[in-house]
């Protein structure tokens, strides 16, 4: 897979699925062949070479489908109406297919497109754990999530990252880094061909972290911060009247474009939702004009159509 950055992210708001172009920096409104979850429901959207699995009505069914087409693949979920179980969507280079993750409770189910037909596989002893977002980030053939252990009695450590092999169908648990022991909120983004945490600690003058791992051979060692998104608190959010908003809620993040990081800061209610990119040069994060408004942000995933 080309190392590089996608500079087209699709995002879900309450009235609809956007096509955001960060080049061309324009909005569209996708037309959709099938019904999305309701406003009040969750969903969820992955992506994968190009191909997009979202979440449908009522969570009985996933969707299959390039933005764009008019056709798409249904795909029954394993339990009808399951908002909470994860999922995740690869490709299986070896065997040249797509694959659909889910895990329920202790049970781990793949549904593999040439197979047409979900199979119980490894049973993982380890995943006594929860999940801050029900969708991953996938990074070659493997699929990426955060793991929340606080809960378990003498947890190693309190968030790890569970990785799931498409190709082996098997299970691991990575180091994850720690800047505080304070609440922040983590997405796992893509640098480089590379698997990136970033955190946003709202306690700590609303710091946004980057780490990039440090490796020695496929194993994890530690986790590198990177300088350029260390300490830049609400000062750096001046667009928004930092005198009223002295809090703000990051609703997601990633690397995009030319190995840039975005943001999305939620107006929950009371403005519009606000893409912003950190400029490195101001050092500072900028608003993205993205020639529309949107309000009532739900989840986004990166998109790339390069495929």
């Amino acid at each position: 897979m080309s190392n590089q950055q996608s500079s087209h992210l699709i995002s879900l708001h309450k009235d609809g699925l956007y096509l955001l172009d960060l080049n061309e920096t324009t909005l569209s409104k996708l037309d959709l062949p099938f019904t999305l979850p309701a406003k009040t429901e969750p969903a969820c959207i992955l992506h994968c070479r190009g191909m997009m699995c979202l979440t449908l009505k009522d969570n009985n069914d996933l969707a299959i489908w390039k933005p764009g087409s008019d056709e798409f693949k249904r795909i029954p979920m394993v339990i009808r109406g399951q908002t909470t179980n994860l999922l995740g969507f690869g490709y299986d280079r070896i065997s040249d297919d797509y694959k659909i993750v889910t895990i329920i409770g202790f049970k781990t189910y793949i549904y593999a497109f040439k197979e047409s037909c979900w199979r119980e596989s490894v049973r993982e002893t380890s995943l006594h754990c929860k999940f801050k977002n029900q969708t991953g980030t996938v990074v070659d053939h493997c699929m990426y999530w955060i793991a929340d252990r606080s809960h378990t009695k003498n947890p190693r450590r309190k968030n790890t990252i569970l990785c799931f092999d498409f190709v082996k169908e098997e299970y691991q648990e990575l180091l994850s880094p720690m800047y505080a022991e304070s609440k922040f909120s983590s997405w796992l983004g893509v640098l480089r061909g590379e698997l990136c945490v970033i955190d946003h600690y709202p306690c700590l003058n609303n710091d946004i972290c980057l780490w990039r791992p440090q490796r020695k051979g496929k194993e994890i060692m530690h986790w590198n911060l990177d300088p350029w998104t260390v300490n830049e608190n609400v000062k750096a959010f001046n667009i928004f009247n930092v005198k009223r908003f002295k809090k703000f809620d990051v609703g997601f993040a990633c690397i995009a474009r030319n190995e840039e990081l975005f943001i999305v800061v939620k107006g929950n209610g009371k403005g519009e939702d606000k893409f912003m990119v950190y400029d490195e040069r101001q050092e500072e994060f900028t608003e993205v004009p993205i020639g529309g408004s949107l309000e009532g942000f739900r989840c986004m995933s990166i998109y790339d159509n390069r495929f």
